[in-house]
């Protein structure tokens, strides 16, 4: 599996090292990746699992001088990369890139921003830091991504160490060499299991989470001279076949530069699992066309491939966690229906309890349909692929079918706007920063210069810490 030349890892730093400052529109849209992934993880931190990681790092954490986004103190970089790591991927809210089928963001921003606050980076340094880091992660993830959905690894997790070493490394001003380690030290402690999903939902962010805490530390391990296996990705026991059945190494390293994972990430619409957003966009297309809309339609159906519709954590009905919910094909459909959009509040433990939303999930049908089946086996192998869906809708004599194979936001084809990606922002940090608070962020994300220090942009996300009671979930 060797291909000629260096080693992938090496090459694969080279490109890390002498990445030159970005130009301002790929700059731009690393700002909006950041201001995303903070309102994340401000959002989360008010969450029962959010305050757990949090007092898990207020207890056991390391002093330091990074923000943990809800603390007061300030910890070591490594622990505040856990944290908030753990916090942006933990609404379900943050941004996710086909080609690899990852969520790249929720690791990279944290790990980025924990490094720059402490080396005292400047933005311009934290954006590059952030473009390579998306490209590394994207890399890696498309080398192992095949076949789609039938490795045991949750690809967050296990290709999130090399993005987090990466961006440590460059942001700690490591040569090529030092950096290749760093990544290689990484990817030995890559892990994450699927299984975490079906029975264990709370776990899956903490894959981001660690991520970014053994990628950091691995950057530093390799500062101070420790080395990792030189063929860590295409290696014989390495990255690539541990990780899949028909690996790719090849991906890893070509054109790299050329193309940029960052622009090709799409954001959220929806606070639940991606693969739900095909049907979720159709139920609310389909939601729009009854006028009066009805509380309760007669048919309300969704048509998926065979995979969604036998996966336990997706045909769980009346979840009792957020973690749950956000994989509950029925309490998403349910959401979407009622209200238009399914929010990171739709997941409070007293909106599970909503008696109108219990009613309406026991009306969801979830079918395996034919269509939906068919292009999932043609196309799930595309770099762009979505899952596709089929929805029912019908009262009162009048039926809408439609078929959904693209989600608008999810699928860069069809992005947000700047000023969606503000609002998304405002509407999950300004409950808890404050509404002028937030806004300040938002500016100051968006437009400070680039030679502004990063560090004030985590500690002005870490701001709502006076809201922090520690203990507080027992």
């Amino acid at each position: 599996m060797r291909e000629d030349g260096p080693e992938a890892v090496f090459r694969l730093a080279d490109y890390v090292c002498a990445f030159s400052p970005a130009p301002a529109d790929l700059r731009a849209r690393a700002r909006l990746a950041v201001l995303d992934i903070l309102g994340c993880m401000v959002g989360a931190a008010t969450t029962p699992a959010g305050a757990m990681i949090v007092d898990a790092v207020a207890d056991r954490g390391a002093d330091g001088d990074t923000t943990t986004v809800s603390l007061a103190a300030g910890r070591r970089s490594e622990d505040s990369a856990l944290a908030n790591a753990t916090l942006a991927h933990m609404l379900e809210f943050d941004d996710g890139h086909r080609p690899s089928d990852n969520h790249l963001g929720c690791v990279v921003v944290p790990a980025a921003l924990a490094v720059a606050e402490e080396t005292r980076a400047s933005v311009g340094d934290l954006l590059d830091a952030i473009i390579v880091g998306y490209d590394v992660m994207g890399r890696v993830g498309e080398a192992t991504l095949l076949p789609r959905r039938r490795s045991p690894f949750h690809g967050t997790g296990t290709t999130g160490v090399f993005a987090a070493a990466a961006v440590a490394a460059r942001l700690l001003g490591m040569n090529a060499e030092r950096t290749a380690h760093a990544m290689a030290i990484a990817g030995t402690a890559a892990a994450g299991l699927r299984e975490s999903t079906n029975s264990g939902p709370e776990c899956k962010p903490l894959h981001a989470g660690r991520a970014a805490r053994n990628g950091v530390e691995s950057a530093y391990l390799a500062r101070g001279g420790y080395s990792g296996p030189r063929e860590i990705i295409e290696g014989r026991h390495g990255f690539c076949v541990a990780m899949c059945d028909e690996p790719r190494p090849g991906l890893v390293t070509d054109a790299l530069g050329e193309r940029f994972a960052v622009v090709e990430s799409g954001f959220k619409v929806h606070s639940t699992c991606g693969m739900l957003f095909t049907m979720l966009d159709g139920v609310v297309a389909a939601r729009d066309e009854f006028s009066p809309r009805p509380a309760r339609p007669d048919l309300l159906r969704v048509g998926v491939p065979v995979l969604l519709a036998t996966e336990p954590a997706f045909t769980r009905r009346h979840p009792r966690t957020g973690g749950q919910a956000r994989f509950s094909i029925s309490y998403a459909v349910a959401t979407a229906w009622r209200h238009g959009q399914v929010l990171p509040s739709d997941m409070r433990p007293d909106r599970l309890l909503d008696p109108e939303i219990a009613d309406l999930e026991d009306q969801v049908e979830i079918v395996v349909d034919p269509e939906a089946e068919a292009i999932y086996q043609r196309t799930c192998a595309d770099p762009f692929f979505f899952y596709p869906a089929v929805v029912e809708v019908g009262h009162g004599g009048v039926r809408r079918r439609s078929l959904h194979t693209s989600p608008r936001g999810y699928d860069p084809s069809q992005p947000l706007t700047a000023d969606e990606v503000e609002r998304k922002f405002l509407g999950v940090a300004a409950p808890v920063l404050g509404t002028a608070e937030a806004t300040e962020l938002a500016r100051l994300v968006l437009s400070c210069a680039d030679c502004e220090p990063a560090a004030e942009l985590i500690r002005r996300a870490g701001s709502g810490r006076t809201n922090y009671e520690p203990g507080r979930t027992g």
